[in-house]
């Protein structure tokens, strides 16, 4: 007999710092990744868009993609080069690069 998969909701991370967020995620059991695996993540400015959108109901320990936006009056400053990253449509695909 398998095991019913347990759900949960995803929280509104939009408009959070990203050490919030991903605390917010973390609470709700999910794990809220940065958009960009080859960059360290975003500590400053605010989640901008996230994927699942906040009240879809996925599996615990599902992850949820953030996208963070630094620089300019909503954003905080806080440097690092990555500025204001326009939102895609949908998550980009993790790189394989590395990977066997």
């Amino acid at each position: 007999m398998g095991q019913l998969e347990e759900l949960t909701e995803v929280p509104a991370l939009v408009g959070m710092p990203p050490a919030q967020a991903h605390d917010a995620a973390l609470d709700a059991q999910l794990l809220a990744v940065d958009q960009d695996p080859a960059h360290s993540p975003t500590v400053a400015g605010v989640v901008a868009a996230q994927k699942p959108e906040a009240g879809s109901k996925v599996s615990t320990g599902h992850r949820v993609m953030i996208w963070v936006r630094t620089g300019g009056p909503e954003g905080g400053g806080g440097g690092g080069g990555r500025g204001n990253l326009p939102l895609p449509d949908q998550p980009r695909p993790l790189s394989t690069v590395g990977c066997k």
